[in-house]
């Protein structure tokens, strides 16, 4: 049991340091930074985002908080951030 515990982590490490890789190749500094957060589920990388409604979609996103939502001043993106929180 122990062996599959690990192996999963490592597994999970790998896909990580994957997915990592895959945001740095992004040239779009704004969505570079949008992959970093959800990927790594921090934060600090939305805040980095310039675009105000993609900043709040992104904060809401990573932490699970809807309220976020409700500052994005386009409509489609606000309903589309709120479907996908509609938990």
């Amino acid at each position: 049991m122990r062996t599959k515990t690990l192996t999963l982590f490592l597994g999970t490490l790998f896909f990580s340091a994957a997915a990592y890789a895959n945001c740095y190749s992004i040239s779009d500094q704004d969505k570079r930074n949008f992959c970093l957060a959800k990927t790594k589920q921090q934060s600090s990388y939305c805040y980095s985002i310039r675009e105000s409604d993609s900043r709040n979609m992104c904060l809401a996103q990573v932490k699970n908080t809807r309220s976020y939502c409700y500052s994005i001043r386009n409509s489609d993106e606000k309903n589309e951030c709120l479907a996908i929180l509609k938990n």
